[in-house]
């Protein structure tokens, strides 16, 4: 398998890469462990994190403090909020019926993001594949 058979596209803020499936049981298989993958996406998350952190609303720092990427073995994950913030998801996505305005900062990040983003998945892959001799 070579890195040109891991495709990618995009539609909104999601990537797809047809044959990842196929690539994770080459990995598996030649004895790569899922980790590898976990790690690739949580870098991937940490760029988005990074470009999102400055841009959040600020008040008193817990919205952008509760910025994390997660480690998916399969997708990239950014989450913001939790119990001790519950209100990120309103002051991303607004809330009309109480005039609070949306700052989609998330949404921008990964915008802007997007040829980083790609370019690191893609050299990802490729290291995965070159470390277990599969290019």
């Amino acid at each position: 398998m070579a890195v040109k058979d891991v495709t990618f596209s995009s539609g909104g803020a999601q990537v797809k890469i047809e044959g990842l499936r196929k690539a994770l049981r080459a990995f598996e298989a030649a004895g790569a462990s899922a980790e590898d993958m976990k790690d690739l996406m949580h870098s991937i998350g940490l760029i988005v994190v990074a470009t999102a952190t400055p841009n959040a609303p600020t008040l008193s720092g817990a919205l952008a403090g509760s910025l994390r990427a997660g480690r998916g073995k399969t997708k990239a994950v950014v989450r913001a909020g939790g119990a001790r913030v519950p209100y990120a998801g309103v002051q991303h996505y607004g809330w009309p019926a109480r005039n609070i305005a949306a700052k989609p900062f998330l949404a921008d990040a990964v915008q802007s993001t997007r040829a980083k983003t790609f370019a690191a998945l893609e050299d990802g892959v490729g290291d995965l594949l070159k470390k277990q001799n599969l290019t």
